[in-house]
């Protein structure tokens, strides 16, 4: 499984970009809008978007987001996705959950069925439900995250 975030929309305050989530054979499962910080950087601690890289994930149990994304999924094992790789530390905990501006991030990903403004996205929580319901049960050590910066 192959997850690409492509930042394409440069906002004063964020930047807004495809999430695609495909198959081992390239088939597109999953599809929204994402929204991270406006600027990319490697320092812990910061509003930050992770910059351009591979990434992989695993799951953050004990997330303070987890009790509203079981609630979200109504499953009671779901728990949270947290990005990383050798340069951004996992704890870092960049997770992957819903909001719809750059005040929701804290340097996460948010992700959106629709792009309102170059500012924020709307039906986060049902983008989060669909996608969280895909990766139930995916085993992790074969997902590959890859984000790119095409913007414009």
């Amino acid at each position: 499984m192959k997850i690409e975030i492509i930042n394409r929309y440069q906002g004063k305050s964020c930047v807004i970009g495809k999430f695609k989530v495909y198959d081992e054979n390239s088939e597109m499962l999953f599809e929204c809008f994402a929204l991270q910080e406006d600027t990319a950087g490697l320092e812990s601690g910061k509003d930050l978007r992770i910059p351009a890289g591979v990434y992989k994930l695993k799951r953050h149990p004990g997330s303070r987001f987890e009790a509203t994304l079981r609630k979200i999924t109504g499953n009671e094992k779901d728990q949270m996705l947290n990005v990383y790789n050798d340069l951004v530390p996992y704890e870092r905990h960049i997770l992957i959950h819903w909001g719809n501006t750059d005040k929701d991030t804290q340097g996460c990903i948010l992700l959106g069925q629709t792009k309102a403004s170059n500012e924020s996205i709307g039906g986060s929580r049902a983008a989060c439900k669909e996608f969280y319901e895909l990766m139930r049960g995916v085993n992790l050590d074969m997902v590959e995250l890859v984000v790119k910066d095409e913007l414009e």
